[in-house]
């Protein structure tokens, strides 16, 4: 395959992952009280571009999450207030 096919289906596979993830209850206090992405509101899209390729890449006190089209780095929210939103 070409190199850029390849690109292109693992970033699909990532999407995939984050998706399957996302929907996964917490099981421990522990979950409960950690930090998480906060909720992109329905119908809203930010930039299409990767400004972050993990936790690692943002500075001290933010999280790498999904804007609905790319990844940035935002302040996170307790994982109980990310629920159902």
């Amino acid at each position: 395959m070409k190199a850029g096919t390849v690109l292109v289906l693992g970033v699909f596979v990532a999407l995939g992952m984050d998706m399957a993830c996302a929907r996964v209850l917490p099981t421990s206090s522990k979950l409960q009280t950690s930090k998480a992405c906060p909720p992109v509101p329905e119908g809203v899209f930010g930039i299409c571009a990767d400004l972050c390729s993990g936790d690692d890449s943002c500075p001290k006190g933010t999280k790498c999450c999904s804007n609905a089209c790319g990844h940035v780095c935002v302040p996170p929210v307790d994982f109980e207030d990310s629920l159902y939103e």
